[in-house]
């Protein structure tokens, strides 16, 4: 009996230890009680090289926006106190980190060495400037509506190509759904899971032939079917007006408001690149003639 106790007495202690090592070091110490994340390049100091760099080629790898432009971001922020400086970190920092991160793809994990900060108060700074972003979305970002949509224009990219004028006059651009991968928790992680192997959301998208998007729904599982998501977005307010048309490929159904490629012919990427460079050339000859 003795032993049992002594077995469960030394169990208890290495549970302790396990947990007093792992608190540790997720507050950014070492389970020897040094600091883990001691680096002389601080996170602040690199956002400040960074920012003091005049090189526009490195600017725009690490910030992927002009410095005018990341400066009148932060600029935004201040003045309506959606974000604030404090003793460790300023504004500029806080934003550096939430660009490094969705424009890399890069985990917490990555940002713990690079910034020099401990995981939570990268997740913590990360959504502070997420909810900042979403508070001024409404300022940068003009929804459609039937006010500021001409439905009588043709896009010219429709008019000035004879090759789809007149055909395609009602058409107002495409549709189509982007498997945009994301880390999700192991209980939902089969849901997420698409037909390539990897965790994703299935996110829709329309938009115009000259790259405006017109309407985003995002939030669905990798593992859902296009047309169930279009299914979605109708009846989150996705509408297409009375006679016009968009293009969609084959993983959609064919309808009056969604014109799909005709299933009983084989459409090649190479042939179809091939005959319209010769139609361009035959066209380009009868103007010069």
């Amino acid at each position: 009996m003795s032993a049992w106790l002594q077995s469960q007495h030394a169990l208890e202690m290495l549970n302790a230890s396990l947990a007093d090592g792992y608190n540790t070091q997720a507050h950014g110490r070492a389970p020897n009680g040094k600091p883990k994340h001691a680096s002389k390049l601080t996170g602040q100091a690199y956002t400040q090289d960074v920012l003091s760099c005049r090189h526009e080629e490195r600017l725009l790898k690490c910030l992927r926006m002009p410095l005018a432009t990341f400066h009148l971001l932060c600029m935004k922020f201040r003045e309506n106190n959606l974000l604030v400086d404090n003793a460790n970190t300023t504004i500029e920092h806080q934003v550096h980190m939430f660009l490094y991160i969705v424009t890399g793809s890069s985990s917490n994990r990555n940002l713990l060495e690079r910034f020099q900060h401990s995981g939570e108060s990268i997740s913590r700074h990360f959504h502070h400037v997420l909810d900042a972003i979403n508070h001024i979305e409404s300022e940068y970002i003009q929804h459609p509506t039937p006010s500021n949509t001409n439905l009588s224009t043709v896009p010219p990219e429709i008019t000035n190509n004879p090759k789809f004028y007149p055909f395609f006059k009602n058409c107002l651009g495409a549709i189509d759904s982007s498997l945009i991968p994301v880390s999700v928790s192991p209980s939902v992680a089969a849901t997420h899971r698409t037909r390539k192997g990897f965790t994703a959301q299935n996110a829709f998208l329309a938009c115009t032939f000259d790259c405006a998007f017109e309407f985003v729904l995002a939030a669905w599982e990798g593992s859902a079917h296009d047309s169930l998501v279009l299914s979605d977005a109708i009846k989150k307010g996705f509408r297409v007006p009375k006679n016009k048309f968009y293009l969609a490929h084959a993983g959609y159904a064919s309808s009056p408001k969604f014109l799909t490629p005709y299933r009983n012919v084989r459409y090649h990427l190479k042939e179809q690149i091939a005959g319209h460079q010769a139609y361009v050339l035959n066209y380009t000859f009868l103007l010069i003639e």
